[in-house]
């Protein structure tokens, strides 16, 4: 299973674009911008664990079953909150010219779920500033039928808008998020809406520099350590912050519903 290793900065709205001609010049590459819609699940039924129909998806014997198999195994134990990606670039742009203003998600676009582990504790190993998590990702174009068939819901509809660059193995993702208001027909989940009529969440951006690499000492020392460096060529420009570890904890509990994933 592999980890994503990962050092967190906050930036302001009026420094966004000053942030982005600099990390164009450090890592001497042109933005990516990008737009992907975020849907989080959970269970319907709290005592609902793992997938109940994980033997029909063993059954078809597909490259990504081994991957629900573990993703099974791991909601077993501990019930969590799930990501499905989804791209939306073209779409969200179509919008904003008004060429498709009521835009729908493709049926045959790439959809990715998502899980990520709560971040490893501190340790001596490992520096405050760097936050470490297992995470499982599987490419599966039936991701929602599959979750509705496993008695998931849909929690939360988000939108986040990225600038990406990517430097020695190492990726830059600034990046904030709207929030979309969920409907009772779910089919509007799958209609993107022009952002014009749509608030940010916050008046900020997030900065992550991370990397996801398997989990071996030597391959996760090796990161770490240019995560570090990264950190120090950059002191001044961006306030890397120690993160509180339970802010991207995406397990299900009596008293505490979401946090970050």
């Amino acid at each position: 299973m592999p980890h994503e290793i990962f050092l967190a900065a906050v930036v302001p709205e009026p420094d966004v674009n000053k942030a982005r001609a600099l990390l164009g010049g450090f890592t001497e590459m042109r933005e990516r911008h990008q737009f992907t819609r975020i849907h989080h699940y959970q269970p319907q039924d709290p005592t609902i664990k793992g997938f109940p129909a994980i033997k029909e998806l063993q059954k078809e014997r597909r490259p990504n079953t081994p991957q629900w198999q573990e993703l099974h195994q791991i909601l077993l134990r501990q019930p969590s909150i799930l990501q499905v990606r989804i791209g939306i670039t073209e779409e969200v742009q179509n919008a904003q010219t008004g060429s498709e203003p009521t835009a729908t998600i493709p049926a045959d676009t790439p959809r990715v779920l998502r899980w990520t582990e709560l971040p490893d504790p501190p340790s001596q190993r490992i520096p405050p500033f760097i936050t470490q998590r297992k995470i499982v990702e599987i490419s599966d174009q039936r991701v929602e039928r599959i979750l509705a068939d496993n008695k998931f819901r849909l929690k939360s509809d988000l939108i986040d808008e990225s600038y990406h660059w990517w430097l020695n193995d190492i990726e830059y993702d600034l990046t904030r998020t709207f929030v979309v208001s969920l409907k009772a027909d779910p089919a509007t989940s799958q209609q993107v809406p022009s952002l014009a009529s749509i608030e940010p969440a916050t008046d900020f951006w997030l900065l992550f520099v991370r990397s996801r690499v398997e989990s071996t000492p030597e391959r996760m020392q090796q990161i770490q350590t240019q995560l570090a460096q990264v950190r120090e060529q950059l002191l001044g420009v961006f306030d890397f912050k120690v993160l509180d570890r339970r802010c991207h904890d995406s397990r299900l509990q009596e008293q505490r519903r979401q946090g970050l994933a």
